[in-house]
């Protein structure tokens, strides 16, 4: 009887240290890469090129890490965006140019200038409701990190308020919204003053064996631009694909977008990858 008690309670341990070590599945591995409040360390590596400007194009290379902190029923979700632009003109109507870029020409080689731009960083309180509802609140920061000569971004420090919503539903559907406002405080004297509103929508629809559909619009608004110039509105779609590698994973996707409306100076299109490598405990 013993010996019968031993072999059950061995069986017991066993199972459970099996069902510890079962690596997640694609569709948790999913959950994860596209809930942005989710607590697992990822690094983004992003590139877009915004196009159709009547002075060129703005190439934008980002390097995108999520820092999280765990706590008891809570967490605070750091993200951090370091840019890397090229540009030829004048152009704006995107995040990382509130105004226009003013460069020695208007398009071609002789106004082209490529630098680090702003860097963006946003820290989100957020606490543990469910596993289908995230929400998290905090304050975001523009550094301008760009060569002021250059005007590869808005050469002033801003700040504001971020929240943003993700809800998922128990298989296929991730549906989130983030809303960021910010203000400059300080910067360069020659430099227009910052009033910018970020609206991201974002929907995801995950198929088989890792596949998914997504939207991940971005809509501007400079508030101190003419009424008539002040909006950035984009439509448009792209496909992914995640790999489990291990006990981490790897998400990629491609996006193009169509902006529907644009200011006189800004991109009509956008296309864009990333790569987002994910790693820790679900």
């Amino acid at each position: 009887m013993r010996n019968i008690i031993l072999v059950c309670t061995s069986l017991i341990s066993f199972s459970a240290l099996a069902y510890d070590d079962i690596p997640p599945t694609l569709a948790e591995w999913q959950r994860a890469a596209q809930n942005p409040l989710s607590p697992n360390f990822s690094l983004p590596i992003e590139y877009n090129y915004h196009g159709g400007a009547p002075d060129g194009g703005v190439n934008i290379g980002s390097f995108a890490p999520i820092m999280p902190i765990k706590f008891d029923g809570w967490n605070i979700i750091n993200q951090l965006t370091l840019n890397v632009m090229g540009t030829q003109g004048d152009i704006t109507g995107i995040r990382g140019l509130p105004e226009p870029y003013t460069g020695n020409g208007h398009g071609g080689s002789a106004g082209y200038a490529a630098g680090l731009a702003d860097t963006f960083f946003t820290s989100y309180i957020s606490p543990n409701i469910n596993d289908e509802i995230s929400f998290g609140i905090g304050p975001t920061f523009v550094f301008p990190t760009d060569e002021p000569s250059r005007e590869l971004g808005s050469g002033k420090f801003s700040m504001g308020p971020a929240a943003m919503f993700v809800y998922q539903t128990p298989t296929d559907w991730t549906l989130a919204f983030q809303a960021q406002q910010i203000w400059s405080v300080f910067g360069s004297s020659e430099r227009e003053a910052v009033s910018q509103m970020i609206l991201k929508p974002t929907v995801n629809y995950n198929l088989p064996d890792g596949w998914y559909l997504l939207s991940n619009m971005e809509v501007i608004a400079n508030w101190r631009s003419p009424s008539d110039q002040r909006w950035t509105v984009p439509i448009g779609a792209g496909v992914g694909k995640l790999f489990a590698v291990g006990e981490n994973a790897i998400d990629t996707r491609v996006q193009g977008y169509y902006n529907v409306v644009t200011p006189d100076l800004g991109p009509t299109w956008s296309i864009g990858a990333t790569v987002s490598f994910i790693f820790g405990e679900l």
